[in-house]
């Protein structure tokens, strides 16, 4: 008797499973690769520090993100002009461009926030030169140093945090993390800066920059 009604109770909940309708499948996102929007900006924390500086640091960077699917084309370009020293005086001026994407994780893309990794590749043109003064034995003399016509290159790993603050206007920060940077073209003399990265006696470097940004969309 049990064995019989063990099996018809099988019966039963294979037909009632039978006849469940299939769950709904999700909805995958639509991939749509039309660009939506753009944003462009300026690093306030290089003009800051060259307005409210001394006149030792004189550096500006502009921002353009193009946004397409889930991912944001950065573009950088930046001027920078540096002196140092007391006892000796050196200066290095020239330019700087990064170009690389982030992989945008905000769910909500549509309002134009941004949560990111990203990956630059970054180039700089430059010249330096160094002025001191030294005794060689026949009374103090004047030397001068100089390389022109420099180029350096180096590859960064980025997080971004940009958000709305109000209309079409954003702010947030990027944090760099930059590493095998190459100095071309150097002389007798060894380059202490490279624009858009910093000092040269670190193999690896870290920045922290804070963007005002203003973003046209395309569409909704």
């Amino acid at each position: 008797m049990w064995k019989s009604t063990f099996s018809i109770l099988t019966l039963v909940l294979g037909m009632a499973a039978f006849g469940q309708p299939a769950a709904p499948k999700q909805q995958k996102e639509p991939v749509d690769f039309r660009p939506y929007e753009v944003k462009i900006g300026v690093n306030a924390i290089r003009s800051i520090r060259t307005f409210a500086g001394s006149d030792d640091l004189t550096t500006h960077e502009f921002q353009t993100a193009l946004a397409i699917h889930k991912y944001n084309l950065v573009v950088d370009f930046g001027v920078e002009e540096h002196k140092r020293g007391e006892s000796f005086a050196y200066q290095n001026k020239g330019s700087y461009y990064r170009v690389g994407f982030d992989r945008n994780f905000s769910k909500d893309r549509s309002s134009g926030n941004v949560l990111s990794l990203g990956l630059r590749y970054a180039r700089a043109s430059f010249d330096d030169q160094l002025l001191y003064t030294a005794d060689q034995g026949f009374g103090q003399q004047d030397y001068l140093l100089e390389n022109n016509s420099l180029s350096a290159r180096w590859m960064e790993v980025t997080f971004n945090l940009r958000g709305k603050i109000v209309s079409n206007l954003y702010m947030g920060f990027t944090m760099r993390w930059q590493f095998l940077h190459q100095i071309n073209g150097e002389g007798e003399l060894k380059t202490f800066d490279i624009p858009g990265f910093g000092k040269t006696n670190r193999q690896n470097s870290t920045a922290f920059d804070y963007y005002f940004m203003w973003r046209i969309p395309f569409r909704e």
